[in-house]
């Protein structure tokens, strides 16, 4: 997926439907797994974000392959507090997008935090014009 603040907003959208429970409960996802995908969308949201905000400030800069890299360069653009914010967030989100057999994965609770903090650095990263649904 391309790195443009319309991606964000549309893994973001994604990342919604997966937190949001099904009418009739069924469907092929376990609520774990429905909460570990909407982390998996999460983590792709502020990753095409980040490489959004550095493709508007600098040409070449989002096309950077390792994600700590553009977490650092971002230190620079986007000022500190908000580089640090988008780096331990992108940590905690890989951290729960992997499965470990002896590990408890993300709770819901805890994926709806990280989605309200990912659709505010998108904001602030991309502008207003990203958040084009209503939580």
């Amino acid at each position: 997926m391309p790195a443009t603040p319309t991606a964000a907003a549309v893994l973001l959208a994604t990342a919604d439907d997966l937190l949001t429970d099904s009418p009739d409960g069924d469907g092929p996802l376990t609520p774990a797994g429905r909460d570990r995908g909407a982390a998996y969308a999460l983590r792709i949201a502020l990753e095409a974000a980040v490489d959004a905000a550095l493709t508007a400030e600098e040409a070449g800069l989002g096309g950077l392959r390792s994600m700590r890299a553009k977490l650092l360069c971002l230190h620079h653009y986007a000022g500190p507090a908000r580089a640090r914010r988008a780096h331990a967030l992108w940590n905690r989100l890989s951290a729960a997008c992997k499965y470990h057999h002896d590990e408890l994965g993300p709770t819901h609770t805890q994926v709806r935090t990280w989605h309200a903090a990912v659709d505010s650095l998108v904001a602030e990263l991309c502008g207003p014009a990203v958040n084009i649904r209503s939580p």
